[in-house]
């Protein structure tokens, strides 16, 4: 356990759940680990039989007509809400879908709030949607009277509607992994089988947070303009990203960590670092290694989530929980304080880079961008 656990840079059983990294493989290793030790492990007997339950969805598939039958009533449930919505929000021809991961965090969902009343506001002439890619995140959030739905249900419900133009915004921060579920939903619905009409609706794609090089250099300057003092003060300010696993690294996204850190530490100061939850070497033990390199091997240190939101990975991962002398083993906290670093409860920002409204504004002149530019997929151009 412990080695896929440093192997895929997790510190807690549910989260390594929430998402779908692992191998036949070690999916089968896990549950027949969990099955010899479960009634040994009273004190996370519930976490674990979730866990187990969880990993067993991922690889057994049944083929009973009653689970088809409810397989198929969820999706008819799920496409008739997200219809309604649709129906009810059309006010133009022009659909703007945002996408994002998601979370079950209270906090995040004020900011996707915030962010979807900021593109609203910029983009007047279109009708607003909002959607999650995760869908343990939609899961959960259900069962809170949160309705999120995936990006295809909204898609097609958009062509449905009658949608001459569809633009598409990813919310994630680099062009991984999730980034390419994005494109390939929307490759999905350009060429759908059931509705070959949608090859009519025009199609915009703008990208994540850091898509390009003039973007790292934006959101480097935004993040400085709020930790210039803290810096100048001789703090170190580290930003926690997330990160895609070791082939998991689509459009080589893990990069963006590397520059940013670089053009912060060059542009601006040598008191910045950047590392992530999931990219291999770059782990918050390599960071504390770079530290230390630096000749920074004590001091007072900041950590910030690099993520839209501030979410489990903000709260646990990088703060530890809410202990301020028992951070949980693992977590950015401990592991700093551990290293003889001074970092406390309060010098953990739990703030998304979505609550920055400037960096909001990234998100958005990529949408601006993309409209200036040709379609993904434009119905009018010659063949």
């Amino acid at each position: 356990w412990t080695e896929l656990r440093n192997k895929h840079g997790r510190k807690n059983l549910l989260r390594l759940i929430d998402g779908t990294i692992w191998t036949e493989k070690e999916k089968n290793h896990i549950v027949l680990t969990l099955l010899k030790t479960i009634n040994d492990m009273k004190q996370f007997k519930l976490m674990m039989m979730a866990a187990l339950a969880a990993l067993m969805s991922f690889s057994v598939v049944s083929c009973s007509d009653d689970d088809d039958d409810s397989a198929q009533s969820k999706h008819d449930k799920k496409m008739e809400a997200v219809s309604a919505e649709v129906k009810a929000n059309k006010k133009h021809d022009i659909a703007l879908l945002l996408v994002t991961f998601g979370s079950t965090w209270d906090a995040p969902q004020e900011t996707f709030k915030g962010m979807k009343e900021q593109f609203a506001k910029k983009f007047s002439n279109m009708d607003v949607y909002f959607s999650f890619t995760s869908e343990i995140c939609m899961t959960r959030c259900a069962a809170k009277g949160w309705n999120y739905y995936a990006p295809s249900f909204y898609l097609e419900a958009i062509g449905l509607a009658g949608y001459k133009t569809v633009c598409v915004q990813s919310l994630h921060v680099i062009p991984g992994e999730e980034y390419l579920r994005v494109q390939n939903s929307v490759k999905d619905f350009h060429y759908s089988g059931d509705h070959p009409e949608f090859g009519d609706i025009k199609v915009y794609l703008a990208g994540p947070l850091l898509e390009s090089e003039d973007d790292v250099k934006e959101v480097a300057t935004i993040l400085h303009k709020n930790y210039k003092a803290k810096v100048d003060a001789g703090k170190i300010v580290t930003f926690m990203g997330h990160g895609n696993p070791e082939g998991w690294n689509y459009g080589n996204g893990n990069s963006r960590y590397t520059m940013l850190e670089e053009e912060l530490q060059k542009t601006y100061s040598s008191n910045y670092f950047v590392a992530t939850v999931d990219m291999e070497d770059n782990y918050v033990d390599n960071m504390i290694s770079r530290m230390q390199a630096a000749g920074k091997a004590s001091g007072d240190v900041i950590c910030h989530p690099l993520m839209s939101i501030a979410g489990d990975h903000a709260n646990n991962d990088m703060k530890g929980g809410v202990s301020e002398n028992d951070p949980e083993e693992g977590s950015w906290r401990y592991e700093l304080n551990k290293a003889g670093y001074t970092c406390p409860l309060s010098n953990c920002d739990i703030k998304g880079l979505a609550d920055y409204s400037e960096i909001v504004n990234v998100w958005i002149s990529h949408m601006s961008a993309a409209l200036q530019s040709e379609p993904m997929y434009d119905p009018d151009a010659e063949e």
